[in-house]
């Protein structure tokens, strides 16, 4: 008899971004702590580094201050431009339903 395939696992955006935070505060390392501590593959951290834009290895620890700060910032404005568009859509919707009126 076969065996049933297993049904992929979906995780949430917050989930993804707690877990991929957590390895870039622990450097070295990180996502082998993750792996164990979120119960989460490691293929499936890659994945996740690749479609955030970034290589699948990510370091943080080693390098120097200036680097990590560039490195925070770079972030910081990915998910400022992430929050602005949804603003965006956000206040399109809200004058449409307000032109209803």
């Amino acid at each position: 008899m076969a065996k049933a395939k297993k049904k992929a696992k979906r995780y949430p955006t917050e989930q993804k971004k707690e877990i991929l935070n957590f390895i870039k505060k622990e450097g070295r390392g990180g996502q082998t702590k993750a792996v164990a501590k979120f119960k989460v593959t490691a293929a499936t951290i890659a994945s996740w580094k690749r479609k955030e834009g970034g290589s699948p290895v990510v370091s943080t620890k080693g390098g120097s201050k200036e680097l990590r700060a560039v490195e925070e910032l770079a972030s910081l404005l990915k998910e400022i431009a992430a929050t602005e568009g949804h603003l965006s859509k956000l206040k399109k919707a809200y004058k449409k339903s307000k032109a209803k009126l």
